[in-house]
């Protein structure tokens, strides 16, 4: 590697660092929202059976008449309503890929295509001596074009933005919602940690034993 490129990457490497931080915060925020809204379900879900549960059946008039019990005194505990919604309207938004779990994921997508935007992409535009819109990668391309239908289009991805997709087609359907699984997610955020890996690779890529970016699923720089 040649000095000019050298002291490009060195210079780089702080910026990517920051990059790789806040990605890796957002896979944490991720995971804690994804574990508190299953524990949620589950609480509900108990608490539900709990309260009004199935204790016999009788024929009458020739037709069955479920006969249903609580545990739970009506008049105990006085109950201050922060908000008022079905037991079975909760536990259906806080299953994989229900409304609280769509919207950390698109909360996610579109912060951090930001923050790429805004913050990470000048500063190495800056280094490399070119322009913002030079600075260009797959992943992050995706990233954009699943941002704009989120805050744009409800969250639907009409087939003309669908085919614009390059690395992240598999994640999504056209002319449907974008809702992701959670395994799906997690492979968002692998899409992007490659194109951070991307990045260095282009001043390392050529060096013996240097890995490529299609196999790398976590990256991490280590402070000087």
């Amino acid at each position: 590697m040649d000095k000019e490129r050298f002291e490009k990457a060195r210079a780089e490497l702080p910026i990517l660092r920051s990059f790789i931080d806040f990605v890796n915060s957002q896979v944490g925020v991720y995971c804690d929202c994804m574990s508190s809204f299953r524990g949620n379900k589950v609480l509900i879900e108990r608490q539900k059976a709990r309260v009004n549960r199935p204790s016999g059946m009788r024929i009458k008039d020739g037709k069955p008449v479920i006969l249903r019990t609580s545990v739970e005194d009506p008049n105990s505990p006085d109950v201050i309503h922060q908000r008022i919604i079905k037991a079975d309207d909760f536990i259906a938004a806080n299953a994989e890929a229900g409304f609280n779990h769509q919207q950390i994921c698109w909360a996610i997508i579109v912060f951090t295509f930001a923050y790429w935007d805004e913050e990470i992409r000048p500063q190495i535009a800056r280094v490399r001596g070119v322009k913002s819109d030079d600075v260009k990668l797959d992943e992050l391309g995706d990233l954009r074009i699943l941002r704009k239908n989120i805050v744009h289009n409800g969250g639907v991805l009409p087939p003309s933005e669908y085919a614009k997709l390059k690395v992240m087609q598999p994640l999504v359907q056209p002319d449907q919602p974008i809702t992701l699984t959670h395994d799906q997610m997690h492979r968002v955020f692998v899409h992007v940690k490659q194109a951070i890996a991307k990045l260095i690779l282009e001043y390392t890529g050529d060096l013996p034993g240097a890995p490529k970016a299609s196999e790398i699923v976590g990256i991490a720089i280590q402070n000087p």
